[in-house]
């Protein structure tokens, strides 16, 4: 009933949804060659034999999957797989990074008339959805429902249990669910879910991202001279927060040599935009130098010892995707993204194993609820160095560069090892029970 109630309100909003999903595209939200995917059809052929179909919201959970993936293969699945992402962003990352015969589409809009033609053509064996991207249709489409990097914050509790019948029947469609932490299996046992385990996620099993030595070089040229911090996946007005600290504090630091600042935003659609902050805030007086700042596409377009014309910049825009390795392994210091809280907003924090698996200091603000099964320990390991807010971090950045505070990833090496081959094995399980109970009848007649 929950269900058919949802769907008639859908069938109403069609015109809305329509419009919403064409505003999306003149945006630069969507991708128009493949806009069709939204709308359920899909632009690759289902293979023969049985189906894994693990869907992922954005880039984050698309790299949660990597690991996963590969165990799945090393554990002897032979099913093909099929992922399905939201953004544009993660579109087109995935053949960059998905394994060979991984099939990427678009998840269709949450509407029903979407996902009949989507469910008619790919007929998945079992489902497995990362983090908890729970929307109705999606979980009424995956057969078996298992998910994995599981997490629940307090306030989407909240909102939950004050909608009990909506939850369970939401939840309740789940037959396993590997939760992030103790604290988050609780929640979601009180929820409904069933067979929920805390695990730790499957980032933790990352292989250290890959290093481009050329783009290290080109920047260091690009930046000459200059001492690199990062700014990892960055969200919008973290970059001006934490850079208006770092200027303020400018008349009293006393570095060995000039720093320069690495924005890699989460989303390099922004670039252009922060590029134009950073040049503003450049401007601003007070006595300070102003800012000398470009993107990495004019970097690697100039000719000689620097960026094009000549210039040496004292920060760099990333606006390009895929080279993440490439900014950690370029930086002394690297801060996370999404972890502070711009104009009040809470993003949970990026994710600091990368940085950490490539031996790097690595500061964060206060939110890093994303992560909160492994934060504790990389503090505790001396690898993960927690503040309260921008004015905190840029000191703590400057006295890393200062005092060389950093430790190698040998000292959270344990910490880099996840639950993805335990995952793999029973998701292994599930797939050939689902595929012995549905050629049962056959048999049996």
């Amino acid at each position: 009933m929950l269900l058919l109630v949802y769907r008639l309100l859908w069938l109403l909003l069609t015109p809305v949804a329509l419009l919403l999903l064409l505003a999306r595209l003149l945006q630069g939200k969507e991708d128009p060659l493949r806009i069709q995917e939204r709308l359920g059809w899909p632009t690759r052929a289902r293979p023969e034999g049985p189906l894994l179909w693990f869907h992922a919201a954005s880039v984050g959970e698309l790299n949660s999957l990597l690991p996963l993936l590969a165990a799945l293969r090393a554990a002897g699945c032979r099913a093909t797989v099929l992922l399905t992402t939201v953004t544009l962003s993660s579109g087109r990352l995935a053949p960059s990074v998905l394994p060979a015969g991984v099939i990427h589409q678009y998840v269709p809009i949450d509407h029903w008339l979407c996902w009949l033609p989507f469910r008619l053509a790919w007929r998945p064996d079992l489902g497995v959805l990362a983090e908890a991207e729970l929307w109705p249709e999606i979980v009424q489409a995956m057969p078996r429902l298992h998910l994995i990097n599981a997490r629940m914050s307090a306030g989407s509790f909240a909102r939950h249990q004050r909608m009990r019948w909506y939850a369970a029947w939401l939840f309740g469609r789940c037959e396993r669910c590997f939760a992030q932490s103790e604290q988050d299996a609780e929640r979601f046992r009180r929820l409904g879910a069933h067979g929920v385990v805390a695990v730790g996620s499957t980032k933790r099993d990352a292989a250290p991202l890959p290093v481009d030595s050329a783009i290290v070089a080109r920047l260091k040229q690009v930046l000459a001279g200059r001492r690199l911090v990062l700014l990892a996946s960055s969200h919008a007005d973290e970059e001006l927060e934490l850079l208006r600290a770092w200027r303020a504090q400018e008349p009293a630091a006393a570095l060995a040599a000039p720093v320069a600042w690495v924005l890699a935003p989460r989303h390099p659609q922004r670039a252009a935009l922060l590029l134009g902050q950073m040049e503003a805030l450049g401007s601003d007086g007070g006595g300070l130098a102003p800012i000398k700042a470009g993107l990495w596409s004019e970097c690697t377009a100039g000719q000689g010892s620097g960026p094009a014309g000549g210039r040496r910049w004292d920060l760099v825009v990333v606006d390009r995707l895929g080279a993440m390795g490439s900014w950690i392994a370029a930086a002394e210091v690297v801060v996370i993204g999404g972890s502070f809280y711009p104009q009040g907003r809470s993003h949970g924090g990026q994710n600091p194993l990368e940085a950490v698996a490539l031996g790097k200091p690595v500061v964060c603000g206060p939110d890093m609820a994303n992560f909160s099964d492994v934060t504790g320990a990389l503090v505790e390991a001396g690898v993960l160095h927690p503040t309260t807010d921008a004015d905190q971090a840029c000191s703590l950045v400057r006295r890393l560069l200062e005092q060389g505070l950093a430790k190698g990833s040998a000292a959270a090496e344990p910490l880099l090892q996840g639950p993805s081959r335990a995952i793999a094995e029973l998701i292994t399980e599930a797939l050939a029970q689902a595929l012995e109970q549905a050629a049962a009848p056959a048999v049996a007649d």
